[in-house]
């Protein structure tokens, strides 16, 4: 029906939506299906077996590093071998092309527009061994030479598949050949990338019908083995680094091994039933608690805790790691305790498939977390969260705690007036209040909670009339038992819990606007959903103006180095830097009115680097309050 006229532009339009390093996917699901057709058609045949290794035989030939995929499928016949490698959206040997399924494209496009000197592919089946070549030859994709004399189809030499693909008598090779300029593709950065690459996108691979595996060098090349056999010999510990095969696994295998460590309740799987009426389909939370300390962790394998990612298809999709995993976990309800705990998300149901890039899993076209249905299964999941995962919210949090439970109430008195000018003090009935109040205003809320008052007026004053609830007052603080009755006092902006946390602590934490680089070279972070209700003020100690200023302080004080001196000049410091925060942030906060100030606005003004700028910009009266704090250095209370 249609007509292609410039398929070259298809293939770099179709690449360039493709995520890197997607052609060693492309390739291992042509692997794995290989297998699966032989293993169906042959049930003797033995076990499947995908090796990603040098290419030896062109290492040998060229001199040159080149990473292979090798597996003992059923291999192709000569025809089958350039219908593949050379018609867009072709039906495959396993005949299942669908949106949802095999679309025919993968290894085309993402091979031969990643590797323009060509991926060679050379394929076993029956005796014959034909081989092509496919890259771009200047002026278009298609068939390049094999040779000097211009032939663009081959025999390979049976001696050139690996030992396990010639006891087969089937299976396939292919070689990627890099770009011009660039003949290693089997070295990369970091050590390991193939194998981490795979590990990480996949959910489960290792099974007892197939294995994958892929070589990992170490140390440096001049010392890397030479043929296959020298680096099957490095596996044992013999002649030099070691250049062993590594299983992949997938994610969650390597999480389950993880978890396993602290017992069989560490990981689950927790359904959430969406919303049928909304269109929100069912999805499964699969869960893991990680371990903490030396041996347990598992990011040079895979991604680490505190990240999430959606699963289709045994495939993991839109990953979210580290500082761009704070959000979710704040939706999730996880404010303490982010890098023990790792989520990937199974949307179910037949609105759920992958875009053609296989780069996001989408819910009914968008998606999964820019959609409705993400925001509803996050807070089903967090009202049923598993009793693991809150044990570890809470462990996380007493460990951050402060041994000083008076700093807070002394930093709210210092704080009260301040508090006061945009919005009324409002206090609640209680036999027990520490503090007396008159009725001024009626409760908002009503029901149960009673009556709300404004602080009453000093001794002789007359009562101010009542005013309608939300009007901002500010009268003095009343005198004693007469000027009112006992009561507590009620805030009404988000209350804020202040903890001094290492820049590696704080990956521990949802945190609110920020980037990859997290607290690093930043003086504080809110940790939570976001910045309008956050309740968890993050401040770092490791933060270079703080630990400027703690030296200047204790060079004006301490010049003798006493320890209990300068503990407590730091405990001083802090106060007065945590009041100067929370200043700032709950002043902000009183600016809210549902219009110019909403939740992106609320983001941006407490994301860490505008913290940061509240940090530096208020440090003379920080020095100068700290400064009179100690010279008193007769109570802790320096108000």
């Amino acid at each position: 029906m249609f007509k292609v006229e410039n398929a070259d532009f298809i293939a770099d339009k179709l690449a360039a939506e493709l995520l890197p390093l997607q052609e060693y996917r492309e390739v291992l699901k042509n692997a794995l299906e290989a297998i699966e057709r032989r293993q169906r058609s042959h049930p003797a045949s033995g076990k499947g077996r995908v090796e990603f290794d040098v290419d030896w035989q062109m290492l040998s030939a060229t001199g040159n590093w080149y990473v292979s995929c090798a597996d003992n499928g059923d291999g192709m016949s000569p025809s089958e071998l350039g219908r593949y490698t050379t018609t867009l959206a072709v039906q495959g040997a396993s005949l299942n092309q669908s949106l949802r399924a095999n679309q025919g494209m993968g290894l085309k496009i993402s091979g031969p527009t990643r590797h323009k000197k060509g991926i060679l592919i050379r394929t076993l089946r029956d005796d014959e061994s034909p081989m092509v070549k496919i890259g771009w030859n200047g002026k278009e994709y298609g068939l390049l030479d094999l040779d000097d004399h211009g032939a663009r189809e081959g025999r390979a030499d049976i001696a050139s598949f690996p030992q396990f693909l010639r006891d087969s008598r089937s299976g396939t090779v292919v070689t990627f050949l890099g770009n011009e300029g660039l003949e290693n593709t089997f070295e990369g950065k970091p050590a390991g990338w193939l194998m981490k690459y795979l590990q990480q996108r996949f959910f489960r691979l290792a099974t007892s019908d197939t294995s994958i595996v892929v070589r990992v060098p170490s140390g440096q090349r001049d010392a890397w083995p030479r043929s296959f056999d020298e680096a099957q010999e490095r596996q044992g510990g013999k002649g030099g680094p070691s250049f062993n095969f590594t299983l992949i696994k997938g994610t969650a295998t390597i999480w389950d091994d993880a978890a396993d460590r602290l017992g069989p309740t560490y990981r689950g799987v927790s359904r959430v039933p969406g919303n049928e009426i909304a269109g929100v389909p069912p999805a499964d939370f699969h869960w893991w608690v990680l371990p903490k300390g030396p041996g347990t962790d598992v990011s040079t394998r895979t991604y680490g805790g505190g990240s999430i990612a959606v699963l289709f298809q045994n495939e993991l999709h839109d990953w979210r790691t580290s500082g761009h995993a704070s959000s979710a976990f704040g939706r999730l309800g996880i404010l303490f305790g982010k890098n023990r705990v790792s989520f990937v998300i199974e949307p179910l149901g037949a609105s759920v498939y992958s875009d053609f890039a296989r780069a996001h899993v989408l819910i009914s076209g968008t998606p999964v977390f820019e959609s409705d249905a993400w925001l509803e299964w996050a807070d089903q999941f967090k009202r049923s969260m598993p009793a693991a995962i809150r044990a570890t919210i809470e462990e996380e949090h007493e460990r951050l705690q402060e041994e000083d439970p008076d700093r807070a109430k002394r930093i709210q008195n210092r704080l009260r007036e301040i508090n006061a000018l945009l919005r009324p003090r409002r206090f609640r009935p209680a036999s027990d209040g520490p503090e007396f109040a008159g009725p001024d205003e009626a409760a908002g809320a009503g029901g149960s909670e009673g009556k709300s008052f404004t602080e009453g007026n000093r001794k002789g004053t007359t009562a101010p009339k009542p005013r309608p609830y939300g009007t901002a007052s500010l009268l003095a603080e009343p005198d004693g038992e007469e000027d009112g009755q006992p009561s507590n006092p009620v805030y009404s902006s988000v209350g804020l819990d202040p903890q001094w946390v290492t820049v590696a602590e704080a990956e521990g934490s949802p945190l609110v606007k920020a980037d990859d680089r997290g607290l690093e070279d930043r003086a504080a972070a809110l940790a939570g959903t976001d910045g309008r209700t956050a309740t968890i003020l993050l401040l770092n100690s490791e933060f270079r103006g703080y630990q400027v200023l703690l030296s200047a302080i204790n060079r004006d004080f301490n010049e003798s180095g006493d320890d209990n001196l300068a503990l407590k000049i730091e405990m001083l410091a802090k106060e007065w830097i945590e009041q100067k925060m929370i200043e700032a942030i709950s002043g902000v906060r009183q600016l809210e009115n549902g219009r110019t100030w909403t939740t992106d606005s609320y983001d941006s003004a407490l994301s860490p680097a505008s913290l940061t700028a509240v940090f530096m910009a208020d440090r003379y009266h920080t020095l100068r309050e700290v400064r009179a704090a100690i010279r008193s250095f007769g109570t802790r209370d320096s108000s």
